[in-house]
């Protein structure tokens, strides 16, 4: 007998953020000099998110029928690290540009190091570096030519040289608050996040009030995995600067991340209106993913197949918001397009697994389920699919041991405690079954006052989006 048709509060991963910003250095710095003024180059605006009219709200059908339906229980940890820092790396040239510096010019230098501070400044890195490759025989190493060094090797994408040049700047200045944020950056390029986040929390310890240096700390903690605390920076990005849009989309993504939904989709909506991007809408349809608005949720994918065609995970991503809305064809059919691009999606595999399994498609539903277990060996949403298939095969013991290890790491797993009720009572367990039973009965109760606010918040944003003035940060007055 299978679960109930309420489904858990879950998280849908998203890895889908690459492009979001323009990645080149295209030879142009933002030029500092020791006042700390723009002293030439180009500024790169901060991040311009999400433009383009949102679909007509839906109405209560929204939600959709979820007998067939349940998303994938991964507690509040989303997507693949590899993935992930791939789509956050653009978000990181953007700071880039805005943290770099180039060291003040000093007194009696060889002509060579002068000609290469000018070619930095102008953004032409090569001849930088040639210059400055003159100038170190005719003098001792200053810590400005050898940060200037960094800056040029960066503009060139030779991360590992200006790691090594920052470095020997920094042994002459170790507690230099901009070369430690633009060895930081380098380390981001060479996807370091861990040697990133020490170099950008060195930094802010000589700057402690260089937002630039937090929200790109902030990163850093997101591409670990770290989302509580990548949302409480990014959080204080925003406090301090309401209008960075950027700051805005970290914070949403962390909140999403987390599974706190109500405040993430008013951030996200904040962000939504700066530009029409693929990356944009399907974030915003994972948003309505997990407060359960399907229908919307289906037309953000669906915008966004529209923008690119074929895109990552779409086909997964439109199977899951069909399967929301119980037309079960239409997501088999968007699940086996997406397998077809890639054999070893995940979302693709649990799918068909559990919808093959609802029309009691058994032989299928385990060559799905058994290809998802190998791609995420202890799933809950794996073995939560096992524990149903040992129910029709009367292994109540077996599911028992499934579905406690399920609730023992996902306490708030609805549909654990449903089918464990079951298990109990046909192991004539009447009092655990009963007592599973009421916190079934509570836990319901919860779950719908939760969606209820939910569905509110995101109701609120909506129609908040357009207000002039209207502070991105949801609790902001």
């Amino acid at each position: 007998m299978g679960p109930s048709s309420v489904s858990s509060r879950t998280s849908t991963a998203t890895e889908n953020w690459r492009s979001r910003l323009n990645s080149s250095f295209e030879g142009c710095f933002p030029i500092v000099d020791s006042t700390g003024g723009l002293r030439g180059g180009r500024f790169i605006p901060p991040l311009l998110l999400f433009s383009g009219r949102l679909p007509d709200w839906p109405g209560t059908g929204a939600y959709g029928p979820s007998s067939a339906f349940q998303e994938p229980h991964r507690g509040t940890l989303w997507g693949k690290m590899a993935a992930m820092r791939a789509a956050l790396l653009p978000l990181t040239a953007l700071l880039v540009s805005s943290g770099s510096s180039l060291v003040p010019a000093q007194t009696k230098e060889p002509p060579s190091c002068v000609i290469g501070d000018r070619a930095l400044a102008q953004g032409q890195p090569q001849l930088a570096l040639e210059e400055y490759e003159k100038c170190l025989p005719e003098a001792p190493p200053t810590f400005k030519t050898l940060s200037n060094l960094g800056m040029a090797y960066a503009g060139l994408s030779q991360f590992d040289q200006a790691i090594r040049f920052y470095g020997q700047a920094l042994a002459l200045d170790p507690g230099n608050p901009p070369v430690r944020l633009n060895l930081g950056l380098a380390y981001m390029k060479t996807n370091r996040p861990e040697q990133a986040a020490r170099e950008f929390a060195r930094s802010l310890m000589g700057d402690p009030g260089n937002m630039r240096a937090l929200e790109l700390l902030a990163v850093c903690h997101f591409q670990l995995k770290d989302f509580e605390l990548a949302a409480y920076e990014a959080e204080q990005v925003l406090k301090a600067e309401p209008k960075e849009s950027s700051a805005a989309f970290l914070l949403g993504s962390s909140l999403l991340r987390l599974g706190i939904y109500k405040p993430a989709i008013p951030l996200i909506y904040s962000s939504i209106e700066k530009s029409d991007t693929p990356e944009a809408h399907q974030v915003l349809g994972q948003a309505f993913l997990g407060v359960k608005v399907y229908r919307q949720a289906l037309k953000e994918f669906q915008q966004a197949e529209r923008l690119v065609p074929d895109r990552a995970e779409i086909h997964s991503q439109l199977g899951t918001a069909h399967a929301g809305l119980g037309e079960t064809d239409k997501a088999i059919a968007e699940f086996e397009k997406e397998l077809e691009k890639d054999p070893n999606n995940f979302d693709a595999n649990y799918y068909l697994g559990r919808l093959n399994r609802l029309s009691n498609n058994m032989d299928a539903a385990r060559k799905y389920l058994a290809k998802a277990d190998g791609l995420r060996p202890g799933d809950p949403s794996v073995a939560y699919e096992y524990a149903v298939l040992a129910m029709g095969d009367h292994d109540y013991a077996q599911a028992e041991s499934l579905l406690l290890k399920i609730i023992q790491e996902l306490p708030d797993y609805l549909d654990a405690h449903v089918l464990l009720a079951e298990v109990y009572f046909h192991l004539h367990r009447t009092t655990d079954g009963r007592r599973e039973k009421a916190l079934v009965e509570a836990m319901k109760s919860a779950e719908q006052v939760r969606l209820e606010a939910e569905g509110k918040a995101v109701e609120e944003a909506y129609q908040n989006r357009t207000k002039p003035n209207s502070s991105p940060h949801p609790g902001s007055p």
